[in-house]
């Protein structure tokens, strides 16, 4: 009988299509394609850890909808609640490089309009197998671009709550994008953040929808949350408690190819210390690993995800060796650490409420 999930996901996957040689898209006539979006990558990350992982979304009856749910399955994620659309396309984007003053970045191009994904609604997810996938979770993210993406996911982000149980941890990622907000009101997206008792967030897209980072300020105001996660760019990364505890652990020095995605490892790196019963110090610091692993490559996911031992490794790193480390796509420092004999915490689901 197979591992239930204890990790669900929630969201879109989009096939993605980046051009040869790096050229710009009014010159490039061949393409590359690899498979990404918020939730797609944290669940993928996960399972390709060892965690059992599920992941909830809707894709086109289409050779992109194939091609996510073969990289799903590669991975080890149960796709037995991703239903397909025969009337709605798997979402595409497509990454545009772009040069500029600090050299070349990357301008993404949505197109999600009416993607099987953005149907994604309640009915779904009362219905089996999803609803048993969802009772069995002790742990269910999702971010801020699903109920951005129509009413219908919206109502789920709404009402994700109720169709997850109340002792199940709902883990948000703010992921906040202004342009899927464009004349729509965020109510949606802010009841899907007063349900949630685990919050990432950037400093500055904490800013732009909350008007400010202060951790004291968003307990006061978002009363169902326990662990505040906030982000501070290339400086460092904080987990604050709702009985005042606080962990920062800052940020590895990193040879960035390119930046898209990283925020997902994070992501599923900080949740993947959770399930493992792993401290706050850990929790952050395998975050910032699966993220750096994320940033020496093109790709939307880790080129690569620690073995459990070298996990012990960077959560038992002495911290002046911890912030020596240097990654880039030829040097990833934990492959040669040794692992740390401390026993690991228990309990993860409790200690984060």
């Amino acid at each position: 009988m197979a591992t239930p999930a204890a990790l669900v996901t929630i969201g879109e996957a989009m096939v993605v299509l980046y051009p040869d040689h790096h050229l710009p898209l009014a010159e490039a006539h061949s393409f590359g394609s690899d498979v990404g979006g918020a939730e797609f990558n944290v669940a993928t990350t996960l399972a390709r850890l060892g965690l059992p992982t599920a992941w909830v979304s809707r894709l086109g009856v289409d050779g992109f909808g194939d091609r996510v749910l073969a990289a799903a399955r590669e991975a080890g994620v149960d796709t037995s609640a991703v239903e397909r659309d025969s009337g709605r396309p798997t979402g595409l984007y497509v990454k545009e490089p772009v040069a500029g003053p600090g050299g070349v970045r990357t301008r993404m191009h949505y197109y999600r309009s009416w993607s099987a994904a953005s149907a994604l609604g309640v009915e779904q997810l009362r219905a089996e197998p999803t609803a048993a996938l969802l009772g069995g979770a002790t742990i269910v993210h999702t971010s801020g671009i699903t109920p951005a993406l129509s009413d219908s996911t919206a109502e789920v982000a709404a009402n994700l709550r109720t169709l997850v149980g109340p002792d199940t941890l709902v883990s948000v990622d703010l992921n906040l994008r202004p342009a899927l907000w464009t004349g729509r009101d965020r109510a949606a997206l802010d009841s899907l953040l007063g349900q949630a008792d685990l919050l990432f967030a950037g400093h500055e897209e904490a800013h732009a929808h909350f008007g400010h980072a202060d951790p004291a300020r968003l307990f006061a105001d978002l009363p169902h949350l326990r662990t505040l996660v906030l982000k501070d760019e290339e400086r460092r990364a904080s987990a604050y408690r709702r009985d005042g505890g606080e962990t920062h652990v800052p940020c590895l020095t990193v040879e960035v190819v390119e930046p898209v995605g990283a925020g997902d490892a994070f992501a599923a790196g900080f949740l993947a210390g959770f399930a493992e019963g792993r401290d706050d110090t850990a929790a952050l610091r395998l975050g910032h690993s699966l993220a750096a692993l994320t940033l020496i490559g093109h790709g939307d996911r880790p080129l690569t995800v620690p073995t459990f031992g070298e996990r012990d490794a960077i959560a038992g790193a002495a911290d002046d060796v911890w912030e020596r480390w240097r990654v880039h796509p030829g040097e990833i420092p934990w492959h040669a650490a040794p692992p740390s004999s401390a026993p690991l915490a228990a309990a993860p689901v409790d200690r984060i409420r």
